[in-house]
Formats: structure tokens, sequence, C-alpha cells
């Protein structure tokens, strides 16, 4: 087991690490948690695009870069450390850039090359208002019409959702459980709507609703017939979940960092606070922290890479992750004292981000079920 990073990651790293720097910082912070609209959020993804962010797991037959995760991994974390919203965007158009790679071919042609050149976005829906984590439990229905399938149901919190040009849709042709649930492509100008949810934190990105009624589509946009659908989003959140896990530790490395520097030069009581024994005791726990939940993290990224099972170790490092990111954006706070509350300082704005991520992609209710699955060999639901 070797935790070195090679000396081209580290390169990519530093190089990635000065555009964020230069670029994207500067640009995200025009926005105070306010939506960036597509175009502008079009331009950020077509400059990352040359990094390998939004096209990285892509094969280089396909037309992306051919990244190991773990090296999509450790760029996807330097992004997440300096803009989590921009990072949402580019971890769904990776992940439907995956579900488009395994495509049928006349669907692969006409929106895998748009989507790797960020001429396209893409969105996934899964989430349902009345539907919890039991994906089983889906009320959107595809009804065979003829050739054509009609699309009926509504999605929520869809990332992506209002940028998208397409979504990939879960829908149910029948009330056989898993084996009636297929997945679908469905074109913006087919005529689905959407309409941007607002939160707490991770507004610049959009989070949405979207709305199907009786949207036609041609049978042909069948990405996975029934029986196939439910066991594709299986493997594709097996290998999603520590990456959303990276954008927790980049929220909580990010305040991490601003709380080392505000350490060193706010001074109480003659001193530097960072000198009292209290505070380096919180930032000791923070960065024990970030680190544990950074090895989890590419322990589970390095299963997915080797082809091996990762449900186990996926849903570990996610659950520690973002629960620990909740925790040592708090410890941020503290440290601030009152200014950690006010908007001047950005660990106020990390501290509200890193709940959300919490229920991301599984809450942490879910994670432990998953857990103990696997541990028990009996499921809990």
């Amino acid at each position: 087991m070797d935790f070195r990073i090679s000396d081209e990651q580290q390169m990519a790293v530093d190089s990635i690490r000065r555009f964020l720097d230069d670029v994207v910082r500067p640009a995200v912070a025009e926005y105070d948690d306010t939506f960036i609209p597509k175009e502008r959020m079009q331009e950020l993804l077509k400059q990352l695009l040359d990094f390998g962010l939004g096209n990285g797991l892509a094969s280089e037959d396909d037309g992306g870069m051919g990244l190991d995760p773990v090296t999509f991994g450790l760029l996807f974390e330097e992004l997440a450390r300096v803009s989590p919203d921009v990072s949402i965007v580019v971890l769904i158009q990776e992940e439907t850039g995956l579900l488009l790679s395994a495509a049928p071919d006349e669907i692969k042609s006409a929106y895998l090359g748009p989507l790797l050149a960020g001429d396209k976005f893409g969105s996934i829906g899964i989430s349902e208002p009345a539907v919890g984590s039991n994906i089983a439990d889906i009320r959107c229905r595809a009804r065979a019409d003829g050739d054509d399938l009609l699309i009926s149901g509504e999605k929520q919190w869809i990332s992506n959702g209002h940028y998208s040009d397409f979504n990939i849709t879960v829908a149910k042709e029948s009330d056989d459980g898993a084996a009636g649930i297929g997945i679908y492509l469905v074109d913006r100008d087919q005529g689905y709507e959407s309409q941007n949810i607002p939160k707490i934190a991770l507004n610049r990105q959009s989070t949405a609703q979207l709305f199907f009624d009786n949207v036609r589509i041609p049978r042909a946009q069948t990405l996975f017939p029934p029986g196939e659908g439910l066991k594709r989003l299986m493997t594709l959140l097996e290998g999603s979940r520590p990456l959303v896990g990276l954008m927790a530790v980049g929220i909580a490395q990010a305040a991490l960092d601003y709380s080392i520097e505000y350490a060193k030069e706010r001074e109480q009581h003659g001193k530097p606070i960072g000198a009292h024994q209290l505070i380096q005791a919180r930032v000791a726990e923070m960065a024990v922290k970030v680190e544990a939940s950074r090895l989890m993290l590419y322990k589970a990224l390095d299963q997915v890479d080797r082809g091996t099972r990762s449900d186990l170790q996926s849903g570990m490092a996610k659950y520690f992750a973002t629960e620990a990111a909740c925790e040592v954006t708090r410890h941020a706070m503290a440290i601030h004292g009152g200014n950690g509350v006010t908007r001047e300082f950005p660990v106020e704005e990390l501290y509200r981000m890193a709940p959300i991520l919490t229920v991301t992609e599984g809450t942490p209710e879910m994670q432990k079920l998953i857990i103990g699955r696997s541990l028990l060999g009996m499921p809990a639901f």
C-alpha cells in the first residue's frame, strides 16, 4: 500500500491549484451565494475541462481523459476546496458521462461528445418529492404509446437541473419493483420544465425540481431497459459517494486553512490566539478529522479503480467525511468567535454548506444501513 502520489499527479494538482486560485475563486466570489447563470457556469466548465474536470473519468476512446479515480479525486478535491458549487456541476457532468458511455450508440453519439466538450449540461433524475432513499418506490412513469414512451412525474433535488439540456430520467414502466425500473434520456426540447430550489447554501449552482407532463420520447431513447436500471444506478453511486465525500473534505480543508490563518493573526490576552492551548486543541482535532476522512475516501476510490466492490468502504467513507465536515466547520466558527457568524469571513458559508452534503446521495442513516448490510449480510431495507 503506497500513500505517495506520483510526480505527474503532483504536477497536475499544483497546476489546477494555481488556476483555481487565479480564475475560479474570483469568478465565484462575484456571486454571493446567488445563482451563476448558465452561460457563465459553462465558461468555467469549459476551462476546467483542460484539467480533466468534467471529462476526466470518461475513456479516451469516448473523448474523455481517461483519468483513474484516484487522480481524478485529487483534482476534484482541489476544486471543492475553492468552490463546492462548481464541483457539484463537475460531478454531475462526470456521472452523466459515465451513464452515457454505456448507452446505445445512437444516443451516445448524439449526447456524449457535446457533454464532454462542455457544450451540453446533463442531469440525472432519481429523487422525487414523495420518495426517499428506496429508489424502487419511485412514481415517475414511462407509459408505452405506440413506438414512443410518455414520461410523467416530478423529480426533486436534481443537481444541474435548471442548467440541463437533457435529463437521464429514472422511471418505471410497471409496478414490478426494481424489475420495472428503466433509465431514459429526455431532451429539454422534448418538453420537461425546471425550477430552482432555494437552500441554506450552495445556491450558486442549480438544484431543481423537474416536471414531466406526458413528455413524449422515442423508445429508442431508453438507456437501460427495465430490470437493468437499478443495477446501473447502484454501481454509479458506489463510485460517486467517495466524490461527494471529497467535496466535504474540500469544505473542511478550507475551514481548517482559514482557521489556521486567523489563529495566527488574531490576538487575545497579549498573544495570537493560536498560542492558546484550547485553540491548538481545536485545530488538532480538525486536522485529524480532515486527514482521516481523506484517507478513507482515497481507499474507496482505489477500490473503484481496481474494479472491486466498494459499497462498504464508500458508505463508511462518505458517512464519516460528511459528518466530520460538519464538526470541522463548527470548530472553525468557534475559533473565529463572533466573526465566525458574520458574512465578512468565509467560515460562515462553509458552516452552511457542510450539512447539505450529509444528505447528498444517501443520508447518514442510509449509509449506516449500507454498512450494516455489508457487515451482517442481512438487508434492513
